[in-house]
């Protein structure tokens, strides 16, 4: 298992998809494959791991990176800190790109010494991009679980890293081979669901249609509103207000084309203009 940068654990409440308002126990990994201009978790996307401890008895400030010699005892502290704590059946795995550390999640859903208490359900939020391996589906094959992974492509070719990446149609070219290397196998031989959720704005609906419309098997499609970039807004109510208008242009979108309207309802409830400290612990001092 390689080391994985842990940067945030919030025990809180899934806010887009499916299972929006559920409590979960959300756990953030550093860095990304991708570079997304709208992403509002940036501060995690370019950790650095050697400026970072690792996790252990002594050492339990975030961020911090676990191992194969600490995944149990960071099972462990999940269990004693959080699980124990709350009524909780749901791990929220996001990031960053939670699969650039694949046998770190795979840890998490099967574990032979330790095992997350009372999880029945762990949800993966994943770009996609990595999902490209046929030995993809051994991550997910535990039937104690039920596993979802909620994938949302970025359509933009300027967020990929890779001079093979032009345009939207090679996109779309990589997610269909990902379907047939990976995704497939992955429905047909484990319990995993997936769903489809992507970021909406009236520039990016053509090739939105593109992409369910060439892409197979896109089913469970979920439409989010775009979500402005706070950092250049000195009004919170003039950030909301806009938000509020790009939820329009999507619920627009959706009445249109027939998909689910996910407003993103962690932005309203959690959104701290004023100050946004990374690391973070919405439920300090709330217990």
């Amino acid at each position: 298992m390689n080391k994985t940068i842990i940067t945030q654990i919030i025990p809180t409440v899934q806010g887009e998809g499916p299972t929006a308002g559920t409590p979960v126990l959300l756990i953030r990994t550093g860095n990304c494959n991708l570079d997304c201009s709208f992403c509002d978790t940036k501060w995690s996307n370019n950790v650095k791991s050697k400026e970072i401890k690792k996790f252990s008895n002594r050492n339990k400030k975030l961020p911090f990176i676990v191992d194969e010699n600490t995944i149990d005892d960071f099972i462990n502290y999940l269990n004693d800190n959080f699980l124990n704590k709350f009524r909780i059946d749901t791990t929220l795995i996001t990031g960053g790109e939670p699969l650039m550390n694949k046998e770190f999640v795979g840890s998490l859903i099967y574990n032979k010494e330790t095992n997350l208490k009372n999880i029945t359900r762990i949800e993966i939020e994943t770009n996609g991009v990595l999902l490209n391996d046929p030995k993809d589906y051994l991550l997910f094959f535990h039937w104690d679980k039920q596993i979802q992974l909620n994938i949302s492509p970025k359509l933009d070719p300027m967020y990929y890293r890779s001079e093979k990446i032009k345009n939207v149609d090679d996109i779309i070219s990589l997610f269909d081979k990902n379907r047939i290397d990976s995704f497939e196998r992955i429905l047909k031989d484990t319990p995993t669901t997936i769903d489809w959720k992507f970021v909406y704005s009236k520039s990016a609906e053509a090739d939105i249609d593109s992409f369910i419309t060439q892409v197979r098997n896109v089913n469970n499609v979920y439409i989010m509103p775009l979500t402005p970039d706070y950092t250049k807004y000195k009004s919170e109510m003039k950030f909301l207000e806009d938000f509020r208008k790009s939820t329009y242009d999507a619920l627009e979108y959706c009445m249109k084309k027939g998909y689910v309207l996910s407003p993103r309802m962690h932005v309203w409830v959690f959104n701290n203009f004023s100050h946004r400290n990374e690391y973070i612990d919405v439920m300090k001092g709330k217990e």
